[in-house]
Formats: C-alpha cells, sequence, structure tokens
C-alpha cells in the first residue's frame, strides 16, 4: 500500500459487543435472527435500538430458542440474504444439529460468540471451549483479542465466508466479559470503504433455493436405488473431500486476500492468520489466542527489559489451522509454550501435531490458564515463559501443566504450576 493510510471515520470507545453490532450495521445486515443470551445479547440488542430508531433497515426475527433461530438464518441465507445472530455456551449445544448442516451444507453464515463456560456448575464466565469443542466440524474459527480486532474481524469473516470459491460458516469469537463488556478505543470506516471492501452477498450463478423443489429434490426417485442411497453414494465422499479444501486450502488464501485488501481499504491489519510480537530473535515463543496476547505483550516487554529472548505469537484463526505457516515461523525457536483456555489442550496439540515428523523441532510446552474466566495476569505469563526459558538452558520442565494461581506481582513467590 503506497501514501499514508485512510484516516478513520469514527473513533468511539466501544465494548466487544458493541464494536460486534457496528460491524454487523456497515456490513449492511438485512435480518438479525435473535435469542438472548449472556454475555452475547447485548450484540442483538445493540442492532435491535439501531433498528428500531430507523438508522439500519433489517428485519429481526425472534424465535423461542436457538435451534430455531439458527434453522432461519440457514433459510435466510439461502434465500441471498445477509443475516447475523450472536450466541454461545449452551446456545451452541442447543443448535448443535444445525451447526453441522451449516457446513456441510456449504451455508455461508456468521455468528459472533462471546465466549461463556459450559455447565455444570453454572457460570457466566469465560472460557473457549463452547466453541473449539466444534473444531472437527469445518466450521472457521477467529479469536478476537480486543473491540477493535472484532469490528474488524466480523467483517473479514463475511468477506471470506461467502466467497464463491470458500462458501463456509464462521464463529467469529471474543472473551466473554472481559472483551463483550469491556470499552477499547475503536476506529471505524465509513459505508463507503466497507461497501468497497464487502460487496452484497449473492448466491452462486444458477443457484436459487426459492426456486427448488423440494419434494422432488428428496424424492425416493432421485435419491434412492438398489439397496441403498445409490446417488448419494456417488457423490458424498466427494463433497466432503471439497468441504475439507475449501476450509483448509481455499479459506486460507482467502483469508490472506481479505486481510490485505482491507489493510489497503482500511488502514489497518493483523498480520492475517497470525501476528508475530518480538519473535525475530526469540528464544521462547508463547502462542495465544484472543485477549491473552494483550496481556502477553506486557509479559514479553517485562522479560526482554530483563535481556531475556521471549516473544509473541498470536494466533488470529484456530480453523483453519496455519500448521504449515506456524513450522516456518516457529521452527527455529528453541521453545514453543502454548496458552489454552479450554480443557482440551487445543493450541498445544494441534501445533505437536503440525511438527510431527519434522527435522529438530522445538519443545513444545502446553499451559493451560483462565478457565471459567480465572484471572490471568502478565506476572502468571511471565511465569510460564520463565518455564519456557529453563526448558531452553536444557532443564526438566513438564511438558503440560494447568496454571491455577493468580500472582500479584512480579516478586511475589509463585506456587507451582498443577
Amino acid at each position: 500500500m503506497s501514501g499514508a493510510p485512510p484516516a478513520p471515520a469514527g473513533r468511539l470507545a466501544l465494548t466487544g459487543n458493541k464494536a460486534a453490532a457496528e460491524a454487523l450495521h456497515l456490513a449492511r445486515i438485512q435480518v438479525l435472527c435473535f435469542f438472548p443470551i449472556g454475555p452475547s445479547d447485548e450484540v442483538g440488542e445493540e442492532l435491535s435500538r439501531k433498528i428500531a430508531r430507523g438508522e439500519h433497515d433489517a428485519r429481526i426475527i425472534d424465535l423461542a430458542n436457538e435451534r430455531s433461530v439458527m434453522n432461519a438464518q440457514i433459510v435466510a441465507t439461502q434465500a441471498g440474504v445477509r443475516t447475523c445472530f450472536a450466541t454461545n455456551s449452551e446456545g451452541l449445544l442447543f443448535a448443535v444439529q444445525q451447526l453441522l448442516f451449516a457446513s456441510y451444507a456449504r451455508i455461508p453464515i456468521v455468528i459472533t460468540v462471546a465466549h461463556r463456560a459450559l455447565e455444570p456448575p453454572a457460570i457466566v464466565r469465560s472460557d473457549d471451549m463452547d466453541t473449539l469443542m466444534y473444531r472437527d466440524i469445518h466450521w472457521m474459527h477467529y479469536h478476537c483479542e480486543n473491540s477493535q480486532d472484532v469490528f474488524d474481524t466480523v467483517l473479514q469473516a463475511y468477506r471470506v465466508s461467502e466467497d464463491h470459491e470458500v462458501l463456509l460458516p464462521a464463529f467469529v469469537t471474543y472473551d466473554g466479559w472481559e472483551v463483550s463488556h469491556n470499552s477499547y478505543p475503536v476506529e471505524f470506516p465509513d459505508q463507503g470503504q466497507v461497501d468497497r471492501f464487502l460487496p452484497p452477498w449473492k448466491l452462486p450463478e444458477g443457484l436459487d433455493f426459492l426456486k427448488v423443489n423440494f419434494a422432488e429434490y428428496y424424492s425416493t426417485h432421485h435419491r434412492m436405488g438398489g439397496y441403498g442411497y445409490v446417488d448419494v453414494d456417488r457423490e458424498y465422499m466427494e463433497r466432503r473431500h471439497q468441504l475439507d479444501r475449501a476450509l483448509n486450502v481455499t479459506a486460507k488464501a482467502k483469508v490472506l486476500k481479505a486481510h490485505e485488501d482491507y489493510t489497503a481499504i482500511v488502514g489497518r491489519g493483523y498480520g492475517g492468520l497470525m501476528e508475530p510480537y518480538r519473535t525475530e530473535d526469540a528464544e521462547v515463543v508463547l502462542l495465544t489466542m484472543g485477549s491473552f496476547s494483550a496481556t502477553s505483550r506486557l509479559a514479553v516487554d517485562m522479560l526482554r527489559d530483563e535481556g531475556k529472548p521471549v516473544g509473541l505469537m498470536k494466533l488470529r484463526l484456530f480453523r483453519p489451522f496455519p500448521g504449515a505457516e506456524l513450522i516456518e515461523a516457529l521452527g527455529g525457536k528453541k521453545v514453543v509454550v502454548t496458552l489454552d483456555r479450554n480443557i482440551i489442550w487445543a493450541l498445544w496439540s494441534e501445533l505437536r501435531s503440525a511438527f510431527f515428523g519434522e527435522p529438530a523441532p522445538p519443545i513444545i510446552l502446553g499451559r493451560t490458564a483462565g478457565i471459567g474466566g480465572r484471572d490471568v495476569t502478565y506476572y502468571d505469563i511471565a511465569q510460564i515463559l520463565e518455564e519456557g526459558l529453563s526448558a531452553a538452558a536444557g532443564k526438566k520442565v513438564d511438558i503440560q501443566r494447568w496454571h491455577f494461581h493468580v500472582n500479584k506481582s512480579r516478586n511475589s513467590v509463585p506456587l507451582p504450576l498443577v
């Protein structure tokens, strides 16, 4: 991009939820599918207010539960209408069959998720299990750090999902309460800039679900033959292969292109699939997602001031997982420490799988913290990085640990990781 970046059209202090609503407004959402669940409900509430004030032209579909709302979102999108929905946690569990249908039917819906831990016991604090438990159903998974990240990512998610070579649904996620209800400065472009970046959603040429004869489409004559579903059997595996390629090959390229175009039009970018911070000469790199990334930068800076060679890699997308790209970026490091906010060691297991079979891979340590909204300070992250430095120096360090204790200062004596 040549010349100075475009000037922002506005700057406000917005919560993560309100930033999402502002992005949905500029994306010209035509149908708001709504069922409330905290801490995501503010997205629909804020957009509803805009509709009620006459600031946004859209229809609200308010239904009895998340399953029904998801069905409405799917059908509206199949009709060529751009839709939105915000939910999390038990809301996603209630609509699990529709989540599977959306990806397998190649329907480009976008759901914003303010992470909330799963029951039991009842809790409204955050961890990211509510979307990561769906890591294998071919949805795209974006993880956002703050309100600005949420705003920019919502627009990019629609651009990638609706691309006719992708046609996949996407989660745009951020931490409940920490990001959903805290305010951050947000710069946003004008409507013209957004329209240049995000064209209206159109169905692929020749595909019009409003004209499909579903009685004929699902008839025995077309679907069955011999001892089973012969016509379907000839296509099913091929369609699943196309789905997998769309996510893990095509979508990666489209994410990078969308990021490049957004940066050129708006003047702000995050590195595409991932964003490095002080990694060039680092021996130990922390791999994070979401709001952990902001806290981790402070820890990296603190240890750098002490002369310690540490860095940070912020992962923007968990699906498609940028395994090859992470190998290239981290292959020469001594230690990589993954910091997960879930109980399935998602980052740790994915990174170890990516490096499997590579010559001289880094030591990969896994740390789990912040489950159910447990506080994580930059002193905690500094302690975790110090363990990575110990491993880099050849000392024995546990490969996996849970981090329960909250360190209040750099000089406090940390309790051991468990």
